[in-house]
């Protein structure tokens, strides 16, 4: 590895032994390097039984995992998985479908009359994955996508964590129900997550700053905070740590969001600053909200400067 940096900006770790291993980077150049090294990988390198207990207890009731299942959304599955290349060909013909022009105008029309954010994510969830049900996604489903736990703060939180693992089964019960037998309903069950839980803020973000770029935007304001890695060899990052990461045991944390926000690079908002493996959703993104943003600005109540 390279890029030794000053200890101000090492990574933080945090270690219980027998129980927690986590190191969390934030430094952008640090993020870049770690993740080509060869030293970590995607959590689902290894089988979900022999994760930590802690990996396992708290993902089961996020929308990144499927406990009952044992199903992983595809960027938690390494490169190396037999189904990844599949599954990453499928999103990416359907994400390529795109959207209409009633799509947008029927959010830019919820905008301009200050709907709710239940009002916004249902629309986008229809948006974004009746494409692949063929359907509408019932307003059930789109409330029970709200509660999947978010952040380990709520996952030491009794009754979230319950809610947010009945809230997760709902939904994979709902896409095992309702998709083709072809679909991977994990990445799908994911995206309703997603939409429902970060659209609604990033839209609005949007529109109390339609004369900004669309990349200045969504780097100070990733949808993404971070995105885990794990060890996959006995490596002290080159110097980074004091002692060596466990393989199979020691997870890394990167800080995405933070990192877009200090380069302003949007390689971060949706990824970890590289093109290789970045989100698939992330041009369909990035269209659609330019698109909306030029809509927005035609409407006759838009003022310059907003």
């Amino acid at each position: 590895m390279a890029n030794r940096t000053t200890s101000a900006a090492r990574p933080k770790r945090i270690k219980i032994p027998f129980l927690v291993d986590l190191v969390v980077v934030s430094d952008p150049e640090q993020i870049r390097t770690i993740e080509t090294s060869g030293e970590v990988d995607r959590l689902h390198a290894y089988a979900t039984a022999s994760l930590p207990m802690w990996v396992k207890t708290y993902f089961r009731a996020t929308k990144f995992h499927d406990s009952d299942r044992d199903l992983w959304f595809l960027p938690f599955e390494s490169t190396a998985h037999p189904e990844f290349a599949k599954r990453h060909a499928y999103l990416a013909d359907e994400v390529a479908k795109g959207y209409t022009d009633s799509d947008l105008q029927t959010i830019a029309r919820l905008l301009n009359a200050n709907a709710d954010d239940d009002a916004l994510a249902f629309e986008m969830v229809q948006i974004v994955n009746r494409r692949f049900f063929g359907k509408e996604i019932p307003h059930p489903i789109c409330q029970f996508a709200k509660h999947t736990v978010q952040s380990f703060g709520e996952a030491v939180l009794p009754w979230k964590y319950l809610r947010g693992r009945r809230s997760q089964k709902a939904i994979m019960n709902h896409c095992e129900q309702n998709l083709g037998k072809a679909v991977h309903p994990l990445d799908v069950g994911h995206n309703i997550g997603e939409v429902v839980q970060a659209t609604s803020l990033a839209l609005r973000r949007l529109k109390d700053n339609l004369e900004k770029p669309i990349e200045d935007i969504f780097t100070l304001h990733a949808p993404t905070p971070q995105a885990p890695r794990i060890a996959v060899r006995a490596s002290r990052l080159d110097g980074l740590l004091s002692s060596p990461m466990a393989p199979g045991k020691t997870v890394v944390i990167f800080k995405i969001g933070k990192a877009a926000a200090m380069t302003k690079d949007i390689s971060f908002t949706f990824g970890t600053g590289r093109p290789e493996r970045s989100c698939i959703f992330a041009r369909f993104f990035l269209r659609f909200m330019a698109d909306l943003q030029r809509v927005l600005k035609q409407q006759p109540d838009h003022k310059a400067g907003y």
